[in-house]
């Protein structure tokens, strides 16, 4: 699990890990964005009722569809108590479905389409949260005919219910939903940067956790390198809030969440790394550039929920996010609760 791969995946609850507060820093660097994350939460799914029934003319259908609907009850929008875990399987199901055939496909098209054009004027940073909100846009849409709000809060009760349900679900199960979670983000991964991540990955085998762990201790030590931290401390240094409002404070704290952003991208996996001149993602075997950091990122997603890959990065995101000015306590409060 790495700093972009664990946005959509967070639950705070009790004392947050390390893992959850690199979601976090995913999800606050979005403020900044054209594209803004917290209105696909706030804006609720609707269906056009009126158009699913065009070809009925029976008389019963058009008195339903012409009668106002009572409003919901509190218990109807009262979020589940729980999960069970066939239903965590289809609601990834779900997920996969939009994004392989529907609105998310043409979402991630869009974003693929922008990397090809040299006039966009889109980074590859921009164009990663892009996909991140795409991804959670829908699942924003999916959990929310589960009976949870479509926002960054539902989005955690959504994975604590199902983390729950999992601790004692039959192992075969456990399998599936990984698997199922794996493809999807290996699909939204090949769709955003056309890379058929998918069909690469069923010509080869499945990267084995030791070199999983290895390559990630790598990524590290890297990320706690003097010249990285350095590099974060200087770029965030100057504040560019125009006042003291909590607006303007907002907005500065999601540019150093960027800038933490881009220097891990940019520095720690695509910038030379010895003396050689090759990259991080060059020396693990994965090419050059953006594709071959999409390429490591997709092989790593085996080991997404790994417990020491989940420490080694968190520990590192860590002295990244202080070193940039960010209040660490202070944002593992904010995602608490």
């Amino acid at each position: 699990m790495t700093i972009l791969t664990a946005a959509s995946r967070a639950l705070f609850k009790r004392a947050p890990t390390t893992s959850q507060l690199v979601a976090a820093h995913t999800r606050a660097a979005f403020a900044t964005q054209s594209v803004d994350v917290h209105r696909c939460y706030q804006r609720p799914a609707t269906t056009n009722c009126s158009y699913a029934y065009t070809n009925i003319s029976s008389p019963i259908h058009t008195r339903a569809l012409s009668t106002t609907p009572s409003p919901p009850t509190d218990n109807v929008n009262k979020p589940p108590d729980s999960l069970t875990p066939e239903a965590g399987l289809a609601a990834q199901d779900a997920m996969r479905l939009f994004i392989e055939h529907g609105i998310g496909k043409r979402a991630l098209q869009e974003i693929a389409a922008d990397g090809l054009k040299e006039d966009s004027g889109s980074t590859f940073i921009d164009r990663w949260q892009r996909m991140i909100h795409t991804y959670l846009q829908t699942q924003c849409g999916v959990i929310q005919l589960l009976g949870y709000s479509p926002d960054e809060r539902g989005i955690g009760m959504y994975t604590q219910h199902l983390s729950q349900a999992l601790q004692n679900a039959h192992p075969e199960m456990q399998e599936k939903l990984r698997v199922v979670s794996r493809d999807t983000y290996r699909m939204v991964l090949g769709g955003a940067f056309d890379v058929p991540l998918l069909e690469e990955q069923e010509l080869k085998v499945e990267m084995s956790i030791v070199d999983a762990r290895n390559m990630m201790h790598k990524v590290s030590l890297r990320m706690q390198d003097a010249e990285v931290l350095e590099k974060v401390a200087k770029a965030c240094s100057v504040s560019v809030a125009m006042n003291d409002s909590p607006e303007a404070q907002q907005i500065d704290m999601a540019r150093k969440h960027t800038v933490v952003q881009q220097i891990m991208v940019g520095d720690v996996y695509l910038g030379s790394n010895n003396n050689n001149g090759t990259s991080l993602v060059e020396e693990c075997g994965f090419g050059k550039g953006e594709k071959g950091y999409v390429r490591m990122q997709s092989a790593l997603a085996e080991h997404q929920s790994d417990p020491l890959i989940t420490q080694y990065v968190g520990s590192a995101m860590i002295q990244l996010l202080k070193s940039a000015g960010i209040d660490v306590e202070a944002m593992q409060r904010q995602y608490q609760g």
